[in-house]
C-alpha cells in the first residue's frame, strides 16, 4: 500500500459480506468539516464477494473503477471490512502500552493482528483488538495492485468506527464517557452511536434521501477518512 497522509479528499469503500458500499469524502480545508459528495451502495447476489473472500476480484475491482473514476487519480482510496472472517476483541490488559504476545488470542501464522487502546478502568486498560487472515488482506492488496487503486488504508469497520466516534466529540472527547457508553452497549461499538449523530459529523447532499441502512457505513468512512496517517492501527 501507499504511504498514508493526510488527504483533503479520500474515497471510502466499506466491504461486508455480501454488499460494497462507497462514499467520496472531502474535507473543508478552511473550517475542517467533512461533506459527503456521493454514495453508492452494491449488493452482490452471485458470490464475487462471500465472507470477505474475492470470489470475483476483477468484477469487484471493475465496480469499484466505476464508482472510483469520479475523482483525481490522486485521491487516496480507503478500505474497512466487516464480516464473519475477521477476528475482534475487547481486552483488558495490564499493561497501557502491549506488543503482541501481551494479547490472549490466538497468534497463528495466518493472522495479522491490529489494536486501538479505548480507555483505562481500575488500573486494568482497555483495548479493541482485530485480526484478518493474510491470504484476505492479500487479495485486497493484490486487487488494488492490478486497479491501479491508490490504496491507503486497509482496516475493519469496528476499528474505524472508535476513530469516528473520538472525532464526533472532538476536545470534548473523554475516555471515560466512552468507558461508560461500552458497558452501555455490552462493548458493541457500532451501538455508541445515535441516529443523529451522522449530521453531526458528515455535510450530505441538500437532495439526498438518507436511509437507514445508510447510517453505519457512512460513520465507517468518516472514521476511516480521519484514520488517515495512523500507520499502527492500520494493514
Amino acid at each position: 500500500m501507499k504511504d498514508q497522509k493526510s488527504s483533503h479528499e479520500a474515497y471510502t469503500v466499506i466491504f461486508s459480506p455480501r454488499s460494497i458500499t462507497g462514499a467520496w469524502i472531502r474535507r473543508n480545508q478552511a473550517t475542517n468539516d467533512l461533506s459527503l459528495l456521493s454514495i453508492e451502495h452494491k449488493r452482490l447476489q452471485h458470490l464475487e464477494l462471500e465472507r470477505l473472500t474475492l470470489f470475483n476480484p476483477t468484477a469487484i475491482g471493475s465496480l469499484i473503477q466505476t464508482w472510483y473514476q469520479k475523482c483525481n487519480a490522486t485521491v487516496p482510496l480507503l478500505f474497512a471490512l466487516h464480516g464473519p472472517t475477521t477476528e475482534e476483541h475487547i481486552l483488558s490488559l495490564h499493561t497501557a502500552h502491549p506488543n503482541p504476545s501481551h494479547f490472549p488470542v490466538s497468534h497463528a501464522p495466518h493472522l495479522q493482528w491490529k489494536h486501538t487502546y479505548l480507555y483505562s478502568l481500575d488500573h486494568h486498560h482497555i483495548f479493541y483488538l482485530c485480526g484478518i487472515p493474510k491470504p484476505i488482506l492479500f487479495q485486497y492488496q493484490l486487487m488494488a495492485i492490478e486497479h491501479h487503486f491508490p490504496l491507503t488504508i486497509l482496516t475493519t469497520e469496528r476499528m474505524a468506527l472508535t476513530h469516528c466516534y473520538r472525532h464526533m466529540y472532538g476536545t470534548a472527547y473523554r475516555r471515560a464517557q466512552l468507558a461508560q457508553s461500552m458497558d452501555t452497549h455490552n462493548n458493541r461499538i457500532e451501538r455508541l452511536f445515535f441516529k443523529e449523530d451522522l449530521s453531526r459529523i458528515l455535510k450530505l447532499p441538500p437532495d439526498m434521501q438518507l436511509k437507514d441502512n445508510q447510517r453505519l457505513p457512512l460513520l465507517t468512512a468518516c472514521g476511516l477518512f480521519v484514520m488517515q496517517g495512523t500507520n499502527n492501527e492500520t494493514y
